[in-house]
């Protein structure tokens, strides 16, 4: 793995602003280089406050959108609103559902079919909606690029509102009203907003055309921060208050679905981070969304009774473990066959099987990715026709790869490090050779290294609680806003390091005043060339809380080792 450690940038700025502010150095020194370069906005990283967020009506077609709904209000209109099968897709949907319910609205959803649909809008979908008697579709987390659908839509007498956060196409939909963040140039601090942030954004302007207390609108920031931690976008700005108070909001949350997904995920009464919504809680929502009906995570999220909300999160639960089956059986299949026929000068890899379930090729796309470390496209032929997910590295453009590649597909989609696509089978042996073309000419072997990004170095000295507590309010930690990561370069190791657990590595490194733990899980097979003491311990760390022992104290947890010059060292 090669260390890149983070430039100073405007080294004096950072200083000044440390006695401004009154942070450790090392910590103003980072919020610089993370772009946060005055003392107001360091002060609001700290301390987040919803009055801190934008004027939802700065979004193009607000007003429109606004007005048409409470038209649909005045006169009784049926409104459906059509989300997505993803954790984002369906708490926007759970959120706009809830919100317009309160205002007596007649109000339906729907949810698409993974397998049998897709992504985005559906004539199923509209059909549907309008069997039920439905003249108002809205949008959420979908619709951006769904101009015949929406053109279906209005031949039918139906108008639509979409909201949506995803990139438009070159023609946008003719809609009433088009409320997506990425159409504004001046769009600003909202403009990486998940799927759901743009839905709480419409809801905000709603409560104040009507007038209306907005303290029953902030009940359902868990729904908001659910879905934007679960969308990997990034944690600054405002996603980072909606994430913030959305954390809060879960822990003491009042909805019955939400307290049994917590209960029976053993995370009820906990201290919630990001972490608990990305590797916990997430994956059970998303698993009906990939192998069974997403319509069980609605009902979940939207339940009255406690009763039934239990015996929801229970299935959750069980789907879950049955994705996780489907996953480890085709990660292993994947890894077979991969290692079986891949040519190692290739600088990426697509597989293709007629087996392989499409709800859970994404997920096995990412394992491939971190285990090769190059980018990955798999397509199941199931039925005959090929559907695929890719996965990349920092260093390749996925959509951009695929694009090149276009004409060989029936439909693609996607951004840089994430993609669909769909393929008729007597193509992909061609699409396949022209990706591996794209990759091993754009990429080096240089990007097939992965890279440990380091935040700062830091001394020993300056480790203490009180940089600690400062970092504890970094959190809730995501992209663009990662965990710290410092270097302590030629550590004083204390006492001879000790493996615990399985393969895991404990050790002590000294300060001018204490000593300080430090962990290293799975980095037992060091402890032998540590002990020697011939050559330097450089050390790529977090640093957190350590609760082991009963009194609050800080740790070291170690994400990557090097001996010797750790400069001159790539891997």
């Amino acid at each position: 793995m090669k260390w890149m450690l983070a430039e100073r940038e405007d080294p004096s700025l950072a200083i000044k602003l440390s006695k401004e502010v009154g942070i450790p150095p090392v910590l103003s020194q980072i919020l610089v280089n993370r772009g946060i370069r005055d003392a107001r906005s360091m002060k609001t990283f700290f301390y987040p406050s919803l009055s801190d967020l934008s004027d939802p009506f700065l979004f193009p077609d607000m007003d429109k959108a606004v007005e048409r709904i409470m038209k649909a209000l005045r006169n009784r209109e049926r409104i459906v609103i059509f989300g997505d099968y993803d954790v984002d897709g369906i708490t926007s949907t759970a959120l706009l559902y809830l919100v317009l319910s309160r205002f007596g609205a007649d109000v339906i959803w729907y949810l698409p079919d993974r397998l049998l649909e897709g992504y985005g809008l559906s004539e199923k979908g509209i059909n549907e909606a309008l069997e039920k008697g439905a003249t108002l579709l809205i949008s959420v987390d979908c619709g951006i690029t769904g101009v015949d659908s929406v053109e279906y839509a209005r031949s039918k007498g139906m108008d639509c509102i979409i909201t949506d956060h995803h990139e438009p196409a070159e023609v946008i939909p003719n809609a009433v009203a088009v409320v997506d963040p990425k159409l504004s140039s001046q769009a600003g601090p909202f403009r990486e907003l998940a799927g759901v942030g743009v839905a709480y954004k419409l809801a905000d302007a709603l409560y104040t055309m009507m007038n209306e207390d907005k303290s029953y609108l902030h009940q359902h920031l868990d729904l908001v921060g659910l879905g934007t931690i679960a969308d990997i976008v990034p944690l600054t700005y405002e996603n980072r208050i909606l994430a913030h108070f959305g954390l809060r909001m879960l822990e003491t949350t009042q909805k019955p679905g939400i307290k049994a997904l917590l209960q029976v995920s053993g995370l009820w009464g906990n201290e919630l981070s990001s972490w608990h919504i990305v590797f916990v809680l997430a994956p059970r929502l998303n698993a009906v969304g990939r192998v069974s009906d997403p319509s069980l995570a609605f009902n979940l999220l939207t339940s009255h009774s406690h009763s039934e909300a239990i015996e929801i999160a229970k299935l959750l639960e069980e789907e879950n473990k049955r994705r996780k089956q489907l996953d480890e059986r085709i990660f292993a299949e994947a890894v077979e066959l991969a290692e079986r026929t891949m040519n190692p000068r290739d600088r990426a890899m697509v597989l293709v099987s007629d087996s392989w379930h499409l709800g859970v090729i994404g997920i096995v796309a990412s394992r491939l990715v971190e285990k090769y470390y190059r980018p990955v496209v798999l397509i199941s032929t199931i039925d005959g026709v090929g559907k695929g997910s890719a996965r990349s590295i920092p260093s390749f453009h996925l959509l951009d790869a695929i694009r090149s590649a276009g004409h060989l597909l029936s439909k693609f989609g996607g951004h840089k490090y994430a993609a669909g696509l769909c393929i008729e089978p007597e193509n992909i042996d061609e699409f396949k050779e022209a990706f591996l073309k794209y990759a091993n000419e754009k990429l080096t072997d240089d990007d097939l290294v992965p890279q440990l990004h380091i935040d700062a170095k830091i001394l020993p000295e300056e480790i203490d609680m009180n940089l600690l507590k400062w970092l504890e309010l970094f959190a809730p930690h995501g992209p663009e806003n990662m965990r710290p990561i410092f270097l302590i370069e030629n550590a004083d190791i204390v006492g001879e390091p000790r493996i615990v657990g399985s393969n895991h590595l404990r050790l002590k490194i000294r300060n001018s005043s204490r000593v300080i733990d430090a962990i290293g899980f799975g980095f037992g097979n060091f402890k032998q060339s540590i002990s020697m003491r011939t050559r330097p311990v450089n050390l790529a760390v977090v640093i957190e809380k350590n609760t082991y022992y009963g009194e609050p104290d800080v740790q070291l947890r170690i994400k990557d080792i090097k001996l010797g010059n750790w400069r001159l060292m790539l891997e």
